[in-house]
């Protein structure tokens, strides 16, 4: 019986390690398009005060 608990916590905890990770990796990827379009923007930007000028 207390083989089958152990198993059950460790069997628990390996998912739970599981679900942060993919948290983890959905909260960069989330990030990087964050990061990947402000810089977009900001480069836009420049190229439009740059018309301006002319």
């Amino acid at each position: 019986m207390t083989h089958f608990i152990i198993n059950q916590i460790q069997s628990s905890t390996l998912a739970d390690a599981g679900s942060t990770d993919k948290f983890h990796v959905v909260i960069a990827v989330i990030a990087m398009l964050f990061l990947g379009i402000v810089a977009y923007l900001i480069s836009l930007d420049l190229k439009i005060r740059k018309q301006e000028k002319k």
